[in-house]
């Protein structure tokens, strides 16, 4: 994800090594979620759910639009899955992105994203990666569409982002 490279978290996209990407975003959203689990700063919780939220959302496609298809054939119950956990996760981001972070019943939703995400990267990391990894599958074309599809998704946020910067 480009914002891990914001995040001081590790350069260019591995396009010959994309589970390693993924395995970034996920140490990020770790970081982040203790982050908001251990702060009894309401601005620092704030901050952390915003940048979980926005990790989330990119990490979500990456996974759904690319990478799940592209793994399926390893195991197609396990991917099919995993995609619903992420139909979970993308109905509770939805929730949130309807709300403000400060609202009292956005914390108890971002509780429980924070519980579900966490659950699903252990679970990609132990049962699906190793998977990938251990099989025949060569990932280095999927890391290509991975890193063209994150830099198409960051292109469009910075246009939608100037857009709104214009409006104001």
């Amino acid at each position: 994800m480009a914002s891990d490279m914001e995040q001081g978290g590790g350069g260019a996209f591995p396009v010959d090594r994309p589970i390693e990407a993924l395995v970034r975003d996920h140490d990020m959203v770790r970081t982040l979620a203790d982050k908001y689990l251990n702060s009894d700063s309401q601005e620092v919780k704030k901050q952390a759910g915003k940048q979980i939220l926005q990790a989330l959302h990119m990490h979500s496609r990456l996974e759904e639009s690319v990478f799940y298809p592209a793994v399926r054939c390893i195991d197609e119950s396990l991917v099919k899955h995993f995609e619903q956990d992420h139909q979970k996760v993308d109905d509770l981001l939805a929730t949130l992105d309807g709300m403000s972070l400060d609202d009292a019943h956005s914390d108890t939703l971002m509780r429980e994203l924070i519980s579900a995400i966490t659950a699903h990267i252990q679970e990609e990391e132990t049962d699906l990666f190793p998977r990938i990894e251990g099989s025949s599958v060569d990932m280095t074309p999927v890391g290509v569409q991975m890193a063209a599809f994150e830099a198409n998704m960051v292109h469009t946020q910075a246009q939608l982002s100037d857009q709104g910067a214009m409006r104001r």
